[in-house]
């Protein structure tokens, strides 16, 4: 049992140490608003405040 728990614990601090996770992008590389297009990707950011960061996906080159 001690060995599980371990274990675990293990797990669980390499989760939350790991870089980027839960935190917060600094600049928004794309635009701020209220909702993101379809073909947006989105996330947070520090500059967008409470509005998403919405991040236009690359257009696919011919």
């Amino acid at each position: 049992m001690r060995v599980i728990c371990m274990v675990f614990a293990l797990l669980l601090l390499f989760s939350l140490a790991t870089l980027g996770y839960g935190q917060y992008k600094g600049v928004c590389p794309g635009y701020c608003s209220n909702m993101c297009d379809k073909m947006d990707e989105w996330g947070f950011s520090r500059s967008c405040r409470k509005m998403y960061c919405c991040i236009p996906l690359p257009k696919k080159g011919k």
